[in-house]
């Protein structure tokens, strides 16, 4: 697998330079931190959530929804896993190609390319690779113990994307491979029983199929899917023991009717079944989660009320409610506010926990969390020429929120592998956002959150792989049209793993030059963790000190 994919690095430059040039929008090369310090359960963005349901609008299938990996860009430290996410960033040209390496033998690349695009077929296909291979300081001493580890990983996947637009409806089908292998580095010692071995493989993959309705005089749209996911370990947790592998169905719909012209009532429906093989004490189960709610909208309002039904089989409480309510109003042009109580039963599957970490327990399933409320409540301001400002708060509750620990065998000695433990508790989260834009030339954005949890049972404050405080600091300034400059701060406080102490803060200082040639072609290079700092991203698991990478960025 790495063999092929040095031979792709070096022939396909030579193939890009011969194809048909075309006008493209520019795509950046961003910085992809070493580190994600919490798994966040909402995530929030400056602009107001949509509550009415889309519209749906008969349109040709163009390039700008072109399908391509969303959490890979050049990156000099890798240990955030990807996935098979949507995409983020948008292409016009047909192809493009980007590949990237520096120290510690970090190398990351993308290549993707439509074969087929017309007013009513689009078939494309994209892959990506990245790996690393170097030894990495740690960050404690412990007796028994080296001073160093060569954290190894290796990620190839490949996913092939075909739509087909009919008279009133569209029809997709997605499908794709991934491989995974790396080495469980860190703090494990070595003759305590537990990892079989001191690498691992995970080979996954997917089948997606989707149709959506695009007949805008119908009485109601609708869009529904069906997927099935697969995610197997090649090794278990126990020694000699063989690796276990999750199958995961899921189909959804979504349904939208009108009111009249300004109100519409939505349901939106989940049917998941999740089985596991190599698990003797696992038993199937499946979850049918059903939203209905009522949206209205005036011309500074918008209201969403509803509720979410989860109905659990063989998964513990059968019956599960919440509340799903959303409220934006623009009191003036430059002020609005939001609220939202929202809530529901997320199931923890591995496919999911893994866009977190790999480094979970490959024998153990994961606890399902239920949230009976989520509220929120925040303002935001654009009084200001180029500036705006966003505050929020909230509260939530929950039952198995999750909290990585790192698992320890019978004598307290440190396996390799993290569990994630379900714990019943309450948090409190603020944040602060600021954005300043002067120009083409400078932007600036700014971020504080602060998150506080509180177990249920004996009201303790808890953190483990939780921040109590995160954020940062990102500066782009633009001299002239072909040079990009960015300069990014970020830090991570506040994790205390009780009896095992406290991690070490993080602060880091990462730095960005790109330049372009042409439209089509573009060299950069970034420095990340410009002091050297030490730290753990997980407990026991080091990352890299300074580190830089070198690329170049192709379209054709």
């Amino acid at each position: 697998m790495k063999r092929f994919s040095f031979l792709i690095i070096l022939v396909f430059p030579l193939f890009a330079w011969t194809q048909e040039q075309s006008d493209s929008l520019r795509r950046e090369v961003t910085i992809e931190k070493d580190f994600t310090p919490i798994v966040r359960d909402a995530s929030k963005i400056n602009t107001l959530p949509e509550v009415e349901a889309p519209t749906v609008t008969k349109h040709s299938i163009q390039y700008s929804d072109w399908t391509i990996p969303a959490s890979l860009e050049a990156s000099a430290v890798l240990l955030p896993p990807s996935g098979f996410d949507d995409p983020l960033r948008k292409n016009l040209s047909r192809g493009y190609f980007d590949f990237g390496m520096g120290n510690y033998w970090n190398m990351a690349g993308n290549f993707g390319y439509r074969i087929l695009q017309s007013e009513t077929d689009r078939l494309g296909v994209w892959w990506q690779h990245r790996s690393t291979s170097g030894t990495v300081d740690y960050n404690q001493s412990l007796p028994g113990y080296d001073n160093s580890r060569k954290m190894r990983q290796l990620e190839e996947q490949v996913v092939v994307d075909y739509r087909h637009a009919f008279e009133k409806l569209d029809f997709g089908i997605r499908g794709g491979y991934r491989y995974d292998s790396f080495n469980y580095y860190g703090l494990r010692y070595p003759d305590v029983q537990g990892i079989a071995s001191l690498g691992q493989d995970i080979n996954r993959f997917f089948l997606k199929s989707d149709v959506v309705s695009s007949n805008i005089e119908a009485p109601f749209n609708y869009k529904a899917s069906l997927a099935y996911y697969r995610y197997g370990f090649q090794r278990g947790y126990l020694q000699e023991s063989k690796g276990a592998a999750e199958n995961l169905v899921e189909a959804d719909f979504a349904l939208s009717a009108p009111i009249d012209s300004r109100s519409n009532i939505l349901l939106d429906g989940t049917f998941d079944y999740i089985g596991y093989s190599q698990l003797p004490s696992e038993t199937g189960y499946g979850m049918l989660s059903l939203n209905p709610r009522y949206g209205w909208r005036s011309d500074r309002i918008l209201l969403s009320a509803g509720i979410r039904a989860d109905i659990s089989f063989n998964n513990g409480t059968i019956f599960r409610f919440s509340p799903d309510v959303r409220f934006d109003w623009t009191i003036v042009p430059d002020l609005q506010f939001y609220t939202s109580l929202t809530g529901g039963k997320r199931l923890n599957t591995w496919h999911r926990v893994s866009g977190y970490t790999l480094y979970f327990n490959p024998s153990a399933v994961v606890a399902n969390t239920y949230v009976p409320l989520d509220a929120e409540v925040g303002l935001q301001v654009n009084a200001l020429r180029g500036f705006s400002i966003g505050l929020s708060g909230g509260y939530e509750i929950g039952k198995n929120i999750l909290f990585l620990l790192p698992e320890t065998g019978v004598n307290g000695e440190f396996t390799g592998v993290s569990s994630f433990a379900g714990i019943d508790a309450y948090g409190w989260k603020t944040d602060i956002d600021m954005s300043y834009r002067y120009g083409t030339a400078w932007e600036a954005k700014a971020r504080i959150g602060y998150r506080q949890w509180i177990m249920d049972n004996g009201g303790r404050e808890i953190s483990y792989n939780r921040p109590k405080w995160e954020g940062g600091v990102s500066i782009r300034y633009t001299p002239v049209p072909l040079l990009d400059l960015e300069a990014e701060y970020e830090f991570a406080t506040g994790r205390d793993y009780d009896a095992l102490g406290s991690l070490a803060d993080i602060h880091l200082v990462n730095l960005k030059a790109t330049y372009k040639f042409t439209p089509k072609f573009s060299v950069y290079g970034l420095t990340d963790n410009l002091l050297n700092r030490k730290y753990d991203i997980l407990y026991g698991m080091p990352a890299q000190g300074i580190n830089f990478m070198f690329g170049l960025d192709l379209k054709f």
